[in-house]
């Protein structure tokens, strides 16, 4: 009973502790690598986050009726992720810090089958090409091969980055009041600048590896989609009292780097015209990743706090919104095709609420679960360019899928994962 009565004793004052202390002011989405200062003249943090992740699609297609376009469900597309991302992060200045990030596929597999008793995917008599040719679109044709599956592991692109904390909070109302005028709160922000790039010797991620003609490979090892991606960010953060709430936004720029995955690298699965065209419309016809905007809004709130010790519990609840523009992209209907698909815009929206413990100085801890939706949008859009002559055609352009009344349609997806992290500092 003492010893109960004592374990309780600390923890209430901890809780007062964190309710009546101004001090460890940054928010986690706010904490840069530190050097050069009292407590950390240089600071090392290593992070391995492991990640659980389903996404639920159900996949519709358009068909044209008496009464006009509308859409039938045809499959439904479960992707399951288990990741292990690895990040290391060394300051190098006052709340300056270099870190690099590598992310590892332990299973990414996607699965597909038929969203009802039957569907037009696998009935399909339309040719790839159009029907202009004499004895063309009589035969079945399957789209898709039904069920379906693709599995994928190991190693993805690394990025580096460099993140700059130029106003921090606990700083400034530690400045020394006869060198500096007396210090008034203000939020702690934080700029970085990230780039993804090609893993190098990678092997391009290849979606003709599960496409009908393909007989369903695995893919296993290193795997790039050889694109640079220039991240800029920004995050805010302000301490009152117990809470804690915060605010980000990031912008990705992503350009294909030279060997990344070009559909015309198959034309035995595109239209017959890509033999000659794909010579005409060089630099058109590849991986095209979307553009990526971000805003994050959230708050920790912090429930046991010992400033001298370094340990806090808090609880953390964001919402991100997250825009994805138009761009030839893996989309959930790629490996089951073969090849790339040009996919409509659309936003994925995600909540998330963890718990966070700072153990000690030196080793961290949190856990956290999400729920979010994506948009519906087209996964199958490509522009037909000059429809005649047939030498003017996109090659890329399927008669199946393509054309209004034929396209595929993703539907809301949702998304749910659970996550954690662990720490170690020094």
């Amino acid at each position: 009973m003492k010893c109960y009565a004592q374990r309780a004793m600390r923890a209430w004052t901890l809780i007062a502790l964190g309710l009546l202390s101004p001090a460890a002011f940054a928010a986690r989405i706010t904490t840069v690598a530190d050097a050069a200062d009292e407590k950390h003249p240089l600071e090392v943090d290593l992070e391995a986050t492991y990640t659980h992740q389903r996404v639920l699609t159900t996949i519709t297609r358009e068909q044209t009726t008496a009464a006009g376009i509308q859409l039938n469900d045809e499959l439904k597309h479960v992707r399951t992720v288990d990741a292990l991302d690895l990040r290391l992060a060394v300051g190098i200045w006052h709340d300056l810090e270099l870190h690099a990030m590598a992310p590892l596929a332990l299973r990414d597999v996607q699965d597909w089958s038929l969203a009802g008793s039957a569907g037009t995917l696998l009935g399909n008599t339309i040719d790839k090409s159009g029907c202009a040719s004499a004895g063309s679109c009589t035969a079945v044709n399957p789209i898709v091969p039904i069920p379906g599956q693709s599995q994928r592991s190991g190693f993805g692109d690394p990025t580096i980055g460099i993140a700059w904390g130029p106003i921090n909070e606990e700083r400034e109302l530690k400045l020394k009041p006869e060198l500096f005028p007396e210090g008034k709160p203000v939020s702690t922000w934080v700029i970085g600048f990230d780039w993804t790039l090609p893993m190098p010797g990678g092997k391009v991620s290849d979606p003709s590896h599960w496409g009908a003609a393909s007989g369903g490979t695995v893919s296993t090892g290193t795997e790039s989609r050889k694109a640079h991606v220039l991240t800029f960010w920004s995050a805010f953060s302000k301490r009152f009292h117990v809470l804690e709430p915060f605010v980000a936004v990031s912008m990705a720029v992503p350009f294909a780097g030279t060997g990344a995955y070009d559909n015309c690298s198959h034309q035995e699965l595109l239209a017959d015209v890509a033999a000659a065209n794909c010579k005409l419309w060089v630099g058109q016809t590849g991986y095209q990743p979307p553009y990526v905007g971000q805003l994050t809004l959230g708050a920790e709130l912090v429930a046991i706090e010992d400033v001298k010790a370094d340990e806090r519990l808090s609880f953390e609840a964001r919402g991100e919104v997250r825009w994805h523009s138009p761009g030839r992209d893996y989309t959930q209907i790629a490996d089951g095709l073969g090849k790339l698909t040009y996919a409509d815009e659309y936003v994925t929206t995600t909540g998330t609420l963890g718990l966070y413990g700072r153990i000690a100085r030196w080793l961290h801890l949190r856990v956290y679960g999400s729920l979010g939706v994506d948009t519906a949008h087209f996964i199958t859009h490509e522009d037909v360019g000059d429809a005649a002559p047939a030498a003017d055609r996109n090659p890329l352009f399927d008669f199946r899928i393509d054309p209004v009344g034929r396209r595929l349609r993703a539907e809301p997806a949702v998304i749910w994962g659970i996550a954690g992290t662990f720490s170690l500092n020094f």
